[in-house]
């Protein structure tokens, strides 16, 4: 489900980009999308928690998306 727009922040290359908020599957978090910049798929919302758990959640997003293509 699209949730509307939120700011992602790119692990690659830094940046932060305004795309939208796609639910990730039925969860709260949401599903990464492409850098803009760097064109890289590991990519996290840009809220304030950047804690080592929220970043660990996203590490699991990232490998299962590699993982599937």
């Amino acid at each position: 489900m699209v949730r509307g727009k939120i700011l992602f922040k790119c692990t690659g290359c830094g940046k932060r980009f305004w795309d939208l908020d796609i639910e990730y599957m039925a969860t709260i978090y949401s599903v990464p999308q492409r850098c803009p910049y760097c064109h890289s798929f590991r990519t996290r919302p840009s809220r304030w928690m950047s804690l080592t758990s929220y970043n660990s959640i996203y590490e699991k997003i990232w490998a299962d998306m590699e993982k599937n293509g």
